[in-house]
């Protein structure tokens, strides 16, 4: 009988924080499920299962616990810091499952034909040598494929130095199958490769023990450019899924495994409204669906409509969140004209005629732009909170490939072959100085203020 075994790692988080927002490996779980319908069998090592039995049986650990609609605290270890984070006044940890778990987890998988390693943020890179380090010891001879966003974004630095032997950089489940054909020797007839999104099979999320909450992609991609987005690097072309195929998903996640929290993580979810999101949101109110809905990505404020609002709010969405990014029109220029400052405050206007609070609904903000200054953030700052919600201040990373990184060597705020761990966006690497970290400092310290008193 023919039998080849896949086994497939998604590693540790190496950083200053982490957290659970409904977090899953969904690329690597969908090559799996590819694998699986072409003849493989397929095993799970997630370092990042928060649920995992081994888990339990610590002394030292406590057992994971849902907090606010499924999400949580990952394990964690504190480690030393990389020499370039000397400098920086923060814990540095492991997040995931302690390396004595995943070495027991080598013991107690079928010996595999080849290994395939997913990658997170580029600046993650450290839990993804670590994995290949090991599984290398464990089974030299096997052959390990690294793919993700780091592979993608960061290939050069990923082939010199992760020791994989083979690299995938974009979309993963056909270049995977072609590959791991190539080292089985085995004729997958691609043929039958599922054409469209919707003849995918769902993604191996049947591979975990425990599943209270689970992200959801309607489409993958992005229409818009922004500067400081990666998403067309690692998704080039825009596809939706057809509505009825995704409330079809989540009906079976719901039927076959009761979770009751989704979270949709698109991209552009409010594009073509009224033959998608729309579509979608009046079948899981036909549906017998009983859960929450999670849009922890932000949603695009210009797309938003009244009625879309309502029905978001009849459906049980209960994580609202919008990108918005500034309040400045020359920024929101250098992105596309995308939004604007009116369109956020109809988006907000619509969301509270639909029953929402302003503590319920949160708007991301960027800061560390290249070339934006400290007024430009503050006075973002001073406008989201005039509307009456929440500011959630995200850092910016500068992405390998974008123009934000382009404009960021130009302005010499960022070497090029600088180490990937320094675009992690919780250093600021483009404002490195003591007076403009200590400014930054204080403006997250503003957000956290003015966001309680929203309660």
């Amino acid at each position: 009988m023919w039998e080849q075994n896949i086994l497939l790692i998604n590693p540790w988080i190496y950083d200053f924080a982490a957290y659970d927002f409904w977090l899953k490996p969904v690329g690597l779980l969908s090559i799996g499920s590819i694998l699986r319908k072409f003849g493989y069998r397929v095993e799970l090592i997630d370092c990042l299962d928060r649920f995992h039995p081994a888990l339990g049986e610590l002394k030292h650990a406590k057992p994971a616990k849902n907090k606010k609609y499924g999400t949580g605290k990952f394990y964690r270890e504190v480690l030393p810091k990389p020499e370039l984070f000397k400098h920086i006044p923060r814990f540095y940890a492991r997040y995931g499952m302690p390396l004595s778990i995943f070495q027991q987890q080598l013991e107690q998988v079928t010996h595999p034909t080849v290994i395939l390693i997913t990658s997170g943020m580029t600046y993650w890179y450290p839990g993804v040598f670590q994995a290949i380090e090991l599984v290398k010891q464990k089974w030299p001879g096997v052959p390990v494929i690294l793919g993700g966003i780091y592979a993608t974004l960061s290939a050069d630095h990923a082939r010199q130095y992760s020791q994989a032997d083979f690299l995938i950089t974009g979309p993963g489940e056909l270049a995977a199958l072609k590959l791991v054909d190539s080292l089985t020797g085995h004729d997958s007839k691609l043929n039958q490769f599922p054409v469209t999104l919707d003849a995918y099979p769902f993604p191996a999320y049947d591979l975990y023990s425990v599943l209270p909450a689970l992200p959801i992609l309607t489409s993958r991609g992005c229409p818009f450019r922004c500067p400081f987005c990666a998403t067309r690097l690692l998704e080039p072309v825009f596809k939706q899924r057809n509505p009825a195929a995704v409330v079809r998903e989540i009906e079976y996640y719901q039927t076959e495994f009761g979770v009751s929290e989704f979270a949709f993580w698109d991209d552009a979810l409010l594009i073509h409204p009224e033959r998608h999101f729309k579509v979608i949101l009046n079948q899981i109110l036909d549906s017998p669906l009983r859960a929450h809905f999670h849009l922890p990505n932000g949603i695009h404020p210009r797309k938003l409509t009244p009625d879309l609002a309502a029905r978001m709010a009849a459906c049980n969405f209960k994580t609202i969140r919008l990108s918005f990014e500034s309040a400045d029109r020359q920024q929101q220029a250098k992105m596309g004209n995308k939004v604007n400052n009116h369109d956020l405050e109809q988006a907000v206007q619509y969301l509270t005629n639909a029953g929402y609070a302003g503590k319920e609904i949160d708007v991301y903000l960027l800061m560390g732009l290249p070339g934006q200054s400290i007024d430009e953030i503050r006075n973002s700052i001073s406008f989201v909170n005039r509307l009456g919600v929440k500011i959630r201040l995200s850092s910016f990373s500068p992405i390998p490939g974008t123009e934000a990184w382009r404009d960021a060597l130009r302005l010499n705020q960022f070497p090029a072959a600088a180490d990937p761990l320094l675009t992690n966006n919780s250093i600021f690497p483009l404002y490195p100085s003591t007076e403009l970290f200590k400014q930054f400092e204080e403006l997250k310290q503003q957000v956290r203020d003015l966001n309680l008193a929203l309660g």
